[in-house]
């Protein structure tokens, strides 16, 4: 069980089954206060199911996810607790085709029943803290795929949320692009105080954004430490990971 007083998201003992298979198979996790936690590993490891699971869009699982002290079974009866406000960064931005930006980055504060003319001076923030400003009456499809990023992104920031769950956010990016979006990650988690958690195959960006890396293989966590640790070479995972070699104890096929 994973014990931390200070944690603001706690794992312990999460196992998700989809159709007979453990997608995920008994994993401790403790994020603490302001902390970017990485989560690596293969291409159908499990790393997205992790964050939805978290984020509570998949219910069905065995072990206990506790998210501001909240354990988020009790959310589904209604009591909420202290849970605080959590943000999800979707992989390719999750814009909706038929809003143009601005209403895209506003949809979360309007569901919530925000004053029109706060919803327009929240939305412009956030909008020029990604870089976006004058792009606001354009379609997802009239955007790049880095701009669809930022604006997944500006979405979030919006919400003022205290954590942020990033599915793979630089996912099909250039390197220039990629690192952009890292520092971009850096600047708003250091401004908002935010506690994050990342999923990436871009080990540029994890050693850049996280303070702790968590690798997954075969559903289950075979590493977990600091981003130092990770990268020394001394353990044999996170060895043949970065390195991508064949032998090792990771079967890559």
């Amino acid at each position: 069980m994973t014990e931390n007083t200070d944690s603001v998201i706690i794992v312990n003992g999460l196992r998700l089954v989809f159709d007979g298979r453990a997608v995920i198979d008994g994993i401790d996790l403790a994020v603490g206060r302001g902390e970017t936690l990485a989560i690596l590993g293969k291409n159908g490891s499990g790393k997205t199911v992790i964050l939805k699971a978290l984020a509570g869009l998949i219910n069905e699982y065995e072990g206990e996810v506790i998210i501001g002290g909240t354990d988020l079974r009790k959310l589904r009866t209604g009591d909420a607790g202290g849970r605080p406000r959590l943000a999800y960064v979707f992989q390719k931005g999750g814009l909706f085709d038929s809003m143009n930006l601005f209403d895209n980055v506003a949809f979360g504060l309007r569901r919530i029943g925000m004053d029109e003319a706060a919803v327009g001076t929240a939305v412009s923030a956030s909008i020029g803290r990604v870089g976006l400003r004058g792009s606001e009456g354009k379609l997802p499809s009239e955007l790049s795929g880095g701009m669809q990023k930022r604006a997944g992104l500006a979405r979030a920031v919006c919400m003022n949320p205290e954590i942020i769950l990033f599915d793979d956010p630089t996912a099909g990016l250039d390197p220039i692009l990629s690192d952009s979006i890292a520092d971009l990650i850096i600047e708003i988690r250091e401004t908002m105080k935010t506690t994050c958690i990342l999923v990436t195959q871009n080990l540029e960006v994890a050693v850049k954004v996280a303070d702790r890396v968590a690798l997954l293989y075969e559903g289950r966590i075979v590493f977990q430490g600091g981003v130092k640790d990770f990268f020394s070479g001394n353990d044999p995972f996170a060895k043949q990971f970065i390195g991508g070699e064949m032998d090792g104890p990771i079967d890559i096929f």
